[in-house]
């Protein structure tokens, strides 16, 4: 599996969800805690085009506003939040 972050600048509510449906419809991993912010786990073949190209499809998302990163190895992060909300990030990176 591709780990990928997926950023929005200042997305709506619709989009939003738009994009959450979208992750589970696919039975995909996620995580997301923050409004416009998304990280994903998704199958070997995709990359950040091909993903941003699905979501332009199945969603209203302009493409100027959505940024998609892809990220390998061991995830390093830090942040305020809930312990439960850092339980998936914990494990990015060291499935093999």
């Amino acid at each position: 599996m591709n780990n990928f972050a997926i950023a929005l600048n200042a997305g709506t509510p619709t989009q939003r969800n738009e994009i959450t449906n979208y992750l589970s419809n696919q039975k995909w991993a996620y995580w997301h805690w923050i409004d416009d912010f998304w990280v994903v786990q998704v199958p070997n073949d995709y990359t950040p085009k091909t993903l941003h190209d699905k979501l332009e499809q199945e969603t209203d998302i302009d493409t100027p506003t959505m940024l998609i990163f892809e990220f390998t190895g061991r995830v390093n992060f830090w942040g305020r939040n809930k312990d439960e909300a850092w339980k998936w990030l914990d494990h990015l990176g060291t499935a093999k």
